[in-house]
């Protein structure tokens, strides 16, 4: 064991360089962007960055399978709906690392500089996400060949 001190003395926040990221917009969905990282179809997972500018809210929806959310930069807001409210249910910092097993029904916000989050999510018989309406039914999915897809069109 070394006797050697590191520093953790907080350091100031600094932004990634996202340049040479061409964000591309979810369809329908003022200020939600996406960059598909890789689509693996034998694991049916998708692994993307999202990016929500500051303040825009995701409709609800509910992530299928497992999923791993990493805080890159910003702050990222999640809403939970109780006895029929949505409320505020956590403020991510960069550096947060949250997983959740699936069948997650969930909105997310961007905070006061908006926020980029690293997603990692598998499928369930394809499909990533349901999105729903105000009632509770399911209005689109996206699944792993819509991001496999817009992989394609990146490149």
């Amino acid at each position: 064991m070394s006797d050697t001190l590191i520093d953790m003395a907080p350091r100031p926040a600094k932004r990634i360089d996202d340049s040479a990221i061409t964000w591309r917009q979810f369809p329908g969905y003022e200020g939600l962007y996406f960059w598909v990282l890789g689509v693996n179809e034998i694991r049916q997972k998708v692994d993307l960055y999202f990016r929500l500018a500051p303040g825009a809210r995701c409709p609800a929806h509910r992530h299928l399978g497992p999923t791993d959310t990493l805080v890159i930069e910003g702050e990222h807001r999640t809403w939970q709906l109780i006895d029929g409210e949505w409320r505020l249910d956590q403020v991510r910092q960069p550096g947060f690392f949250g997983a959740n097993e699936g069948d997650h029904l969930h909105s997310e916000e961007g905070g006061a500089e908006g926020a980029i989050i690293s997603l990692s999510m598998e499928a369930r018989d394809g499909v990533i996400w349901e999105t729903l309406n105000d009632q509770g039914e399911v209005v689109s999915v996206a699944t792993l060949d819509d991001f496999k897809r817009a992989l394609a069109h990146q490149n």
